[in-house]
């Protein structure tokens, strides 16, 4: 079923189309068939070749009707029967369509009957303008009234449900194109009694496409409505006699199509309708329309359901072989040039096939939950029917071929702008859950949004994003959802669907809270808060408070205690203002979670007294006092917790320790992947604002990249945070601080409001880059192709929404505020506090760019000979010592590969035979360096060679041990950004990503085991 608007856009592309395959007879028939039904029931098609000027340019023509005026009342027929003569005209032309029509009139007034009327149907759109102008002039020079049903009033005609069957008829729609009910209509409306009683009191057999077309809507609303369910016997047998009159072919293919349809979907099951099924797929290679052969992969996906529910005797070798060969029929269609209309048809029923659900693996799926493995139940046949959304796990034919031909399809759209991808759209958006993985999924999904946006509008556009963004999150897929969501509230940002768009912010505040990301959370519902009040439509005001209670439980989590009652107090204030009943807590249910937030920090505040004072009057200023003590005095659980249970319960729900904002020295800490963020700052409001919007955009920035790979070092990132103000701007917003153990960082922000939202993103993003890029192993064309592909993708508009962290934090604090100055320690150690990180932000296990077996074996080969050779003198020296091959034999022992220990004492040997015959090679001349590179580092060692000794070996080994991961990062492309390389977190990388402790070749034993070695000394 489709709404009018999908309706009237398909067949707007088929008329269009028509042009394409010489279809001039079936545009005049149904222009005709429209006349009748809409304009004047006395008409009569005209005769004679048109090449010898037998139609006088007259398609078809009224006949004189005298009951008209002699019926006061007169109906039907009558109503529309026409007195004077009118005369219709058709065209497919597009080009000089102004010319065209004045010649058509000036043929059809100077020849044969004199005329009082004329319409004129084209396929082109007119105008307004160049139609009043066309009025005019055959008004004037001819003195007729001159009509213009242009291509989008006649698909906008042909969308009502009585004259539907016209479109059927004489266009190439498919199966699923049918007008939607209106809406509240009875399930046995006027129009089907009417119908049905129509076909009962006829003898009359069903022998044409309108006879098909009326016989298909009775039938449908039989099959899809349980009242009218008792009559779908009758209609089958009405669509089983047409059939038995051996109509064309394609009226014969959409009976057959039709009689399974209902006789699954109606009877539930298929097996009475399966000679018509075999029928259908018997001859399907002589099928060629698009549509039809749509319609044959649908019918294909209902077969293979039935198959799998037990509804049908079909074999499975049976539904492969038609699989089979629809697939290579498309492909023989697709090979020859044609129109971009009638491609993108064919790519779209190619796509359909490739993305039906795999049956088999479906089965399989269902006999591993049977043996007890936990998987999502796979949904049953009427589900699958009726389907809106795709679980994630559901696996499809072929998503390779299937998104390669949506790919082409979406490219042609600009060449092809009346191309209706309604349907194909909302196919897509139900397949999401399956696709999102799929490299092709995103300019995919792009392109279709903006053809949404061109054909339907932004608020169509953002519709879809909000529909899959619900199915992706069913799903489990939050990160995909989150990004759907950012499209929808841009594509919301209009006068009257601002309220979608807050919404959409609300919502993506909560995805970032459940990714324990809670000031990006923060962030974007105080954004919301902030638009509500600000923008002009008072329609959206009561979202106002929900954005600042949701802040409030953002703070909450992030431990931030303090702040979270200071913004619940905000909240309150507001809610008071916009709500009804507004102290109703089983009505309000963000008052009652602020009010639950402020009991445990009421309870929780007993083990720091020092804010006991500043904890009891914000609580007052938001007049939660009364409730707040009567729960505690209810329940006195938790006022006799200890700081250890305090401690423990918060370790699992909170992001960061109780009360961890009212330390003199303030520490936010979040993770994502791999890296642990911790930002310390002098807790002084002006401070404290301008780091939590570093750490929100830190937190945008961090949960964008998680769908890309930036090969993050799986580090610690300590950030210390200054103020500056104008005059004394350092030279350097970002400076590191050398630490081989993390990445450390002191970073400077302005104390003064940036000039506009954007330029505050700006400044906070070059420094997050710079530290990013830092802690990555990419080298920064390729980090930057990183993150050019972030920005592609929308991360400018993540990162600004609506204004500053800084104007809307202003925006909403409350002067004075009891809190200030008051510092206390947060309950337990805050650096000890855990930081968990959502599966979805962990650190990747993916092989990293450009990893392959092959390479890594050949590289690993290359090692063991110029290891080898290079150490020469030095092994042997040093397995003679005890005490070193027990070190060898330990890290073997650990998971140790030979080639990491042979490499590593390579150079350690090579280290010192240049510091011996060079010195320290501080600062080398570009002379000395290439001397160097020629005589040393490729040649094998030799026996008057300066060979380290045991005790060098025995010190120096480990950080040799640990540079050796650098030269091997330096194999796959990779390189280390960081002045003092935590090489550690390189090592760890390599480990996780490529393979580095996995990876050998067959090789002779370099180390033999300590005894073996002391036997041979």
């Amino acid at each position: 079923m489709a709404t009018p608007t999908e309706l009237a856009r398909r067949i707007r592309f088929e008329l269009s189309e028509l042009s394409g395959h010489n279809g001039h007879h079936e545009f005049e028939n149904l222009c005709r068939e429209l006349a009748r039904a809409r304009f004047v029931s006395n008409v009569l098609p005209a005769t004679g070749p048109v090449a010898v000027g037998g139609d006088q340019g007259r398609d078809f023509e009224t006949f004189h009707s005298y009951l008209a005026g002699s019926l006061r009342f007169a109906t039907g027929f009558l109503a529309l029967a026409a007195t004077d003569t009118v005369v219709f005209a058709c065209t497919l032309q597009r080009d000089k369509l102004k010319s065209k029509i004045k010649a058509d009139v000036k043929s059809i007034c100077t020849q044969g009957t004199p005329v009082h009327r004329i319409y004129f149907f084209a396929v082109e759109t007119v105008p307004v303008a160049e139609r009043h102008e066309l009025q005019s002039f055959v008004h004037d020079a001819h003195q007729v009234k001159l009509e213009i049903v242009d291509g989008l009033a006649i698909a906008q005609l042909l969308t009502d449900p009585d004259v539907f069957w016209i479109a059927e008829t004489y266009l190439r729609l498919s199966a699923d194109m049918r007008p939607v009910a209106p809406p509240n209509e009875p399930s046995l409306p006027a129009w089907y009694s009417a119908l049905k009683q129509r076909w009962a009191n006829t003898e009359r057999t069903p022998v044409n496409q309108g006879d098909l077309a009326q016989l298909v809507r009775g039938l449908r609303h039989a099959t899809d409505t349980t009242a009218a369910r008792p009559d779908l016997p009758e209609w089958l047998g009405l669509i089983e006699q047409f059939l038995a009159t051996e109509p064309d072919f394609e009226a014969a293919q959409r009976a057959r199509y039709e009689l399974s349809r209902a006789t699954l979907r109606g009877a539930g099951d298929l097996r009475p309708a399966e000679h018509h099924v075999r029928a259908f797929f018997g001859d399907v290679a002589s099928m060629t329309l698009p549509a039809d052969l749509l319609d044959a992969s649908v019918l294909l996906q209902y077969t293979e359901t039935a198959r799998l529910a037990g509804e049908s005797a079909l074999d499975e070798d049976e539904l492969r072989d038609w699989a089979k060969e629809l697939r290579q029929h498309l492909t023989t269609l697709l090979e020859p040039p044609t129109t971009a209309g009638r491609r993108a048809g064919l790519l779209n029923a190619a796509a359909h096939l490739s993305l039906h659900f795999d049956y088999a693996a479906v089965e399989a799926h269902e006999e591993r939950q049977a043996a007890g493995t936990k998987q999502h139940a796979p949904p049953d046949d009427d589900e699958l029917l009726s389907i809106t959304e795709v679980p994630d796990w559901l696996p499809l034919v072929d998503i390779d071929h299937g998104m390669a031909c949506l790919r082409e399809l979406v490219e042609l759209l600009p060449q092809t702008p009346t191309y209706p991808i309604d349907s194909l759209a909302r196919h897509f958006d139900m397949l999401a859950p399956a696709l999102v993985d799929h490299p092709l999924y995103e300019p995919v999904r792009s392109a279709l949004d903006e053809a949404t946006s061109r054909q339907a509008g932004d608020a169509s556009t953002a519709n879809r994003c909000r529909k899959r963004a619900m199915s992706l999150y069913r799903s489990g897929r939050r990160l995909a959802a989150l990004r759907e969501l950012h499209e929808a509230k841009v594509n919301w940002w209009h006068g009257d669907t601002l309220r979608g768009s807050l919404l959409a912010m609300l919502f993506i505040a909560r995805l970032y809270g459940e990714l324990r990301m809670p000031l990006a959370a923060k962030k974007y519902a105080l954004s919301a808060a902030f638009a509500a009040c600000t923008l002009p439509d008072r329609n959206v005001r009561d979202l106002a408070p929900a954005g600042v209670f949701e802040a409030a439980s953002y703070d909450h989590l992030a431990g931030a205690w303090m702040s979270a009652l200071r913004m619940t107090r905000t909240a309150v204030l507001l809610h008071t203002q916009v709500a009804a009943d507004p102290w109703n807590m089983d009505r309000h249910g963000d008052l009652a979670s602020a009010t639950v937030h402020a009991v445990v920090i009421q309870a929780a505040v007993r083990h720091r007294p020092e804010l006991a004072g500043a904890v009891t009057q914000l609580i007052a200023d938001a007049g939660l006092s009364e409730y707040v003590d009567g729960v505690l005095a209810q329940n006195h659980t938790q006022l006799h917790w200890d700081e250890a249970a305090w401690l423990a319960e918060s370790v699992e729900q909170l992001t960061g320790a109780p009360f961890s904002d009212a330390a003199p020295i303030r520490l936010i800490e979040f993770g994502a992947l791999g890296q642990h963020w911790r930002v310390r700052f002098r807790n002084e409001r002006p401070a404290a604002v301008a780091a939590e919007e570093f750490c929100a955009a830190a937190q945008v920035i961090l949960v964008e990249l998680a769908m890309a790979d930036p090969v993050l070092l799986q580090t610690t990132i300590e950030i210390e945070v200054e103020l500056f103000d104008a005059a004394n701007e350092p030279s350097e917003r970002a400076q590191p601080i050398p630490d081989n153990t993390c990445a450390r960082w002191k970073i400077y922000l302005p104390s003064d409001e940036p000039a506009s939202a954007p330029d505050a993103d700006v400044e906070t993003l070059t420094i997050l880059m710079q530290i990013l890029h830092s802690s990555s192993l990419l080298p920064a064309d390729k980090f930057m192709a990183v993150m050019e592909d972030a920005f592609r993708t929308g991360l400018s508009h993540r990162l600004t929404v609506v204004n500053s962290y800084r104007q809307i934090m202003a925006a909403f604090a409350m002067e004075p505020d009891s809190a200030d100055g008051v510092y206390a320690a947060p309950l337990g150690t805050p650096d000890q506090f855990p930081v968990h990180t959502v599966a979805e932000l962990a650190a990747p296990t993916t092989a990293g760019p450009g990893y392959t077996r092959k390479e890594a074996e050949r590289a690993i080969r290359a090692r063991y000979e110029h290891s080898a050779a290079a150490t020469r003198q030095t092994l042997p020296r040093a397995l003679a010592d005890e005490a070193l091959r027990a070190m060898f034999t330990r890290l073997l022992s650990e998971g140790r590969k030979e080639w990491h220990l042979l490499m590593a004492l390579a150079n350690l040997a090579l280290n010192h035979r240049i510091n011996h015959r060079y010195g320290p090679l501080v600062g080398p001349s570009d002379q000395l360096r290439r001397a160097v590179e020629r005589e040393e580092l490729t040649r094998e060692e030799r026996a008057e060679d300066s060979s380290p000794s045991v005790a060098e070996i025995a010190g120096t080994f480990d950080r040799f041990l640990a540079l050796a991961a650098v030269s091997v990062a330096t194999t796959w492309g990779l390189q280390v950004n960081q002045d003092t390389p935590h090489l550690q977190a390189v090592e760890a990388l390599l480990k996780a990503r490529y393979r580095y402790w996995e990876d050998d070749v067959e090789h002779m034993p370099f180390f033999p085991p300590a005894d073996g070695a002391r036997s041979h000394g």
